[in-house]
């Protein structure tokens, strides 16, 4: 699975490349502003962020605030690390049903040039809560299995 979300990036990622040479070729070439060209790489650009960050990037690389975190030893470590996993499930659990509604709602909302519904533009953001809330869910899951293994 990890090597299919990889294709769908670099696709993603090659298309943005594509469309943004065949807009300075235009630009440059045929005197052409390609608008187009740019709400593409917008929209591409929105996915790739949004879908590597739900599937590809780990989370050993996400923004932490890890000073605390280094203080304590291993035991201490895996605690903070499960009310980390806890607060971020929970904050996203709460948010999924929001983000499903606005989604939602967007159908009716249209790209200036390309007149693309904003519900398929958007749907990654709501791909990247669900794959965010399962990736905690996981690793709380897994937390709690090595907190009872060691209980034992």
């Amino acid at each position: 699975m990890r090597r299919a979300a990889q294709a769908v990036a670099s696709v993603l990622f090659a298309a943005v490349f594509l469309v943004f040479c065949y807009k300075i070729i235009m630009r440059y070439a045929a005197h052409d502003a390609v608008a187009w060209a740019d709400e593409i790489c917008v929209v591409l650009f929105i996915w790739i962020v949004f879908w590597a960050n739900a599937f590809l990037v780990p989370d050993s690389a996400q923004i932490r605030f890890d000073l605390l975190y280094q203080a304590f030893g291993p035991t201490g470590q895996r605690w903070i690390a499960m009310i980390r996993a806890l607060l971020i499930g929970g904050l996203l659990a709460a948010a999924l049903p929001g983000v499903i509604d606005y989604l939602m709602f967007l159908w009716r909302e249209r790209t200036p040039v390309l007149g693309l519904r904003l519900d398929y533009v958007y749907a990654c953001f709501g791909l990247f809560v669900a794959a965010s809330l399962v990736r905690a869910v996981c690793q709380i899951v897994q937390l709690l299995g090595r907190n009872w293994r060691r209980a034992l």
